[in-house]
């Protein structure tokens, strides 16, 4: 008898899973996939309108010149009486700068920095370079590069975090 129980209630147990209903899929309905990817794509549109306005807040608070350029990239181009406006800048100029990054609220991010960098580089970030290619030698410039032309979602790994819109003070030609 003892037998019959041990090998009847491990072929109960059998039975039991392999009647389980199998789910169906209707290979014509939409992937959910593709809602996803729609609300996905209405979330960054949602967060770039986001940061446009912000941007334009803090340009009003300031009564800063407002000059878009490329991929939503604003810059301010002054005269600096230290060095003499020289030339524009352009695609693969080499150009030695002194810039510092903060926050649309003033936070610093990093102080003064001197670098040469290469224009059209994409150096140190895409919306700076971008930035870099209208302005002059010899000149002081105020860039704000929305989180999408700076280091989008995931930030530079050290101190600046996700989707932060960056607001370099930048001096080029300066040696």
């Amino acid at each position: 008898m003892r037998s019959v129980r041990h090998i009847l209630l491990p072929l109960l147990c059998l039975l039991a899973v392999a009647c389980r209903e199998v789910p169906t899929y209707d290979v014509g309905a939409a992937p959910k996939g593709d809602s996803l990817r729609e609300s996905m794509i209405r979330a960054n549109r949602i967060i770039a309108q986001s940061e446009a306005q912000q941007i334009d807040s803090y340009l009003e608070r300031r009564g800063w010149k407002k000059d878009r350029i490329d991929g939503g990239v604003w810059v301010a181009e002054y005269a600096n009486s230290e060095v003499p406006m020289g030339a524009a800048l352009g695609y693969e100029d080499t150009v030695a700068l002194r810039y510092r990054v903060e926050t649309l609220g003033g936070e610093e991010l990093y102080g003064w920095r001197r670098d040469t960098v290469v224009v059209g580089r994409l150096q140190p970030t895409r919306g700076l370079d971008v930035a870099l290619r209208t302005l002059h030698r010899g000149t002081t410039a105020r860039v704000i590069v929305p989180s999408e032309m700076a280091y989008g979602v995931v930030g530079d790994g050290d101190r600046i975090g996700s989707r932060t819109v960056l607001v370099y003070q930048v001096e080029t030609g300066i040696d």
